[in-house]
C-alpha cells in the first residue's frame, strides 16, 4: 500500500507519521506515500472501519456516562479524531484515555464529574483484578465460608478477618449516584464480590476501620482491639459483621 523510503531513518519517519495519521483517521495526508496502483478511497476503507470499532469499544467502557452526557457518542468521536490509539492499549485504557481528556477539555457539572469518577473507579477495580488475579480468587474462596463461620465471630480467638484486595475510593461529590441516607461529598469503596463490582459509601469512623484493616491485615479481633483501644469490640464485631455480608470482609 505504501512506498517505502530509502534509508532507515527517513523509512523509521515515514513510518511513524503514516501510522499515526491513519490512527486519527487523516487518509488524505498519506497520498504521497502511497504505492501507485493505491488511493486515498483504499486508505479511507481501512481507518474508517478501524475508527467505528475503536469508537463502539470506548462507547462500551464509558457505558455509565450515557445518562450524564446528552452528545457521549460525539465527544468520543472528538477524542478518537484528536487521540491515536497507542501501541498495546487495551478497550479499557483507551477509556480510561477518553476520561481523562474529557475531565480536561470539557467543562462538566459536580453530578458528570461524579459519572466520571464512577467510572474510572469500577475501570481501576478491573485492572487490580487482573493483576491480582491469585488474591481474587483466594479472598472469593475465603467468603465462601462466610456464613458458617459468622457464628464463631465472638467465640473464636483465633479467627481472623480478611479484607477483599480488589478495591479502589472514589469521592462523589453530589448524591447523584449516592442513595438518598447518604450525604455528600461522600467516600465510596469500589470492590469486586465474585464477577460483579459493588460500592459502598463509609463514614469516617468505617473508613477509619477499612484502612486499618488494609494497613494491618489480616488479624484477630483481639489483635485489632489491642491496635485500637479506643474502639470498642461490639462496634468491630458490628462492622466485621457488615462488611462481611456486603463481601468486603471474609472470615478465615
Amino acid at each position: 500500500m505504501i512506498t517505502l523510503a530509502p534509508n532507515m531513518i527517513d523509512y523509521r519517519d515515514q513510518i511513524q507519521r503514516c501510522a499515526q495519521t491513519m490512527a486519527l483517521g487523516y487518509a488524505e495526508d498519506v497520498r504521497p506515500f502511497l504505492a501507485d496502483d493505491m488511493t486515498v478511497a483504499h486508505v479511507r476503507l481501512f481507518t474508517d472501519g478501524n475508527l467505528d470499532k475503536r469508537i463502539e469499544k470506548v462507547l462500551d467502557q464509558v457505558e455509565l456516562l450515557k445518562t450524564a452526557f446528552d452528545k457521549l457518542d460525539d465527544l468520543v468521536s472528538e477524542y478518537i479524531h484528536e487521540v491515536p490509539l497507542a501501541a498495546y492499549d487495551t478497550g479499557c485504557s483507551d477509556g480510561d484515555r477518553f476520561l481523562c481528556w474529557l475531565k480536561l477539555t470539557q467543562v462538566t457539572s459536580p453530578e458528570q464529574q461524579d459519572h466520571i469518577s464512577c467510572q474510572l473507579a469500577r475501570h481501576e477495580v478491573e485492572n487490580v483484578a487482573r493483576q491480582n488475579r491469585l488474591g481474587h480468587v483466594r479472598f472469593q474462596e475465603l467468603r465462601s465460608l462466610t456464613a458458617r463461620l459468622t457464628a464463631d465471630l465472638h467465640t473464636n480467638p483465633d479467627l481472623r478477618m480478611h479484607l477483599n484486595p480488589i478495591r479502589t475510593w472514589a469521592t462523589f461529590q453530589t448524591h447523584v449516584l449516592l442513595d438518598e441516607e447518604a450525604t455528600a461529598p461522600a467516600d465510596v469503596l469500589f470492590f469486586a464480590n465474585g464477577q460483579q463490582i459493588r460500592t459502598s459509601a463509609f463514614e469516617d469512623s468505617g473508613k477509619d476501620f477499612v484502612e486499618t484493616l488494609a494497613s494491618h491485615g489480616p488479624f484477630t479481633l483481639t489483635d485489632w482491639k489491642r491496635l485500637d483501644r479506643s474502639t470498642s469490640r461490639s462496634d468491630l464485631i458490628e462492622f466485621c459483621l457488615d462488611a462481611a455480608e456486603m463481601g468486603l470482609v471474609a472470615f478465615g
